[in-house]
């Protein structure tokens, strides 16, 4: 009986290989998690098709037939190639120079060719978007980053406060409006993604936990909505394993859910907001001080916080040693009063850098020291002619 199985699966097989049309799912790069490679480097593209053991040339003819790409075109060519199951990997370099240009879109694989990196970068970190009815405020965004120009967006989490079809296609319309500009969008899930969870990694894809070089950055972007503030296991390990394998570059950390508890800064009831992230907040304080991590973005408060790495609330100064632990305003949903901060207002945080190293995350505000601690960028004030 035994020896009849596999030639009635492989029959099983054929019989759906030519009754079902072929299908494809593309893992990696995808939108918000884009390739941004120098010329000639190397990147992988991962997919998977419908049915297992396609060979590899019949999977890629249908990754382009789907997405509407070529995986070699101009100057681009495939290096190798491997597959397990359904799964595909596709080594790819494009050698085709980029001049004076920092970046540029190329593809409908989210590859994005890496020219002539300046020593100053400028990165945005937005996270909390607005929700229905405030469609406005995420355009008037995208028009200030056109006037601010900065080198990435980091979005932590919370684009999508509604899961219908009808804001994920404005939402992404108006992301696809930065990359016009030349600026690439990375992001990651928060809790509210998963009231629609289907339809964001539909969007952004599964792999909700990633990484994408930029210049002199490593940008590791984790998951920790799962159970609304928890890292996973295996997730830990993928963050451990990054920062084993960093190249050089510099770790810079996004995650929606604040890393500390509020403590002594809290007014009001906010206190299951900045979790133990499921027992892996030590861990990963302990991991960025030991890899000096300058920054860890997050978000979820919708108002302004900045800690140290003993949860210390730094409301005194912006200027302090170690890892900055930073939450950022909302960009349009509901404020909250959640810390002692005096001050609340829709913006984001504008981070400067220089060859790797961190110059500045706060920005300037009237009538407070130089510099302001905490303080994120209100929105519209690259409108009104501000800089950071």
């Amino acid at each position: 009986m035994k020896q009849w199985v596999l030639p009635y699966f492989c029959a099983a097989l054929a019989l759906l290989a030519v009754g079902l049309p072929l299908k494809t799912r593309l893992d990696a790069p995808r939108f918000g998690a884009p390739a941004i490679v120098p010329a000639g480097k190397a990147f992988e593209v991962s997919f998977a098709t419908s049915l297992p053991f396609v060979p590899w040339r019949a999977a890629a003819g249908a990754l382009e037939r789907q997405w509407g790409l070529r995986l070699e075109q101009g100057g681009r060519r495939i290096l190798s190639h491997r597959q397990s199951g359904n799964q595909h990997w596709i080594t790819l370099a494009d050698p085709t120079p980029v001049a004076g240009a920092l970046r540029l879109p190329v593809d409908g694989l989210e590859h994005w060719s890496e020219g002539a990196v300046p020593d100053r970068l400028v990165l945005v970190h937005v996270a909390d978007f607005p929700s229905t009815g405030r469609e406005a405020m995420l355009e008037r965004f995208v028009d200030e980053m056109a006037v601010l120009k900065p080198h990435a967006v980091l979005a932590s989490g919370d684009l999508a406060y509604d899961s219908s079809a009808e804001w994920y296609t404005f939402l992404v319309g108006q992301l696809r409006r930065l990359e016009v500009l030349g600026i690439p969008v990375i992001a990651c899930p928060g809790n509210h993604e998963r009231g629609g969870w289907a339809r964001y990694l539909n969007t952004f894809g599964l792999n909700t936990t990633h990484r994408v070089n930029l210049g002199p950055f490593a940008i590791l972007s984790l998951d920790s909505a799962h159970g609304r503030d928890r890292l996973t296991p295996s997730q830990f390990q993928w963050f451990q394993d990054q920062l084993d394998h960093l190249e050089g570059r510099v770790p810079l950390i996004q995650l929606h859910h604040p890393v500390f508890p509020p403590g002594p800064a809290i007014h009001g009831n906010g206190e299951k907001s900045g979790g133990p992230l499921f027992g892996y907040r030590d861990g990963l304080v302990k991991l960025c001080v030991e890899r000096q991590v300058p920054i860890v973005l997050t978000g979820h408060w919708h108002q302004d916080a900045v800690f140290d790495a003993t949860g210390r609330f730094r409301d005194d100064t912006a200027d302090f040693p170690g890892t900055k632990f930073v939450v950022t305003t909302a960009l349009g949903d509901a404020l909250r009063r959640v810390t002692r901060w005096p001050l609340s207002y829709y913006g984001y945080r504008i981070l400067v850098t220089e060859k790797g190293r961190l110059l500045r995350y706060t920005q300037d505000l009237p009538g407070q020291p130089s510099p302001t601690p905490i303080a994120s960028t209100p929105s519209g004030t690259w409108l009104r002619g501000g800089r950071p």
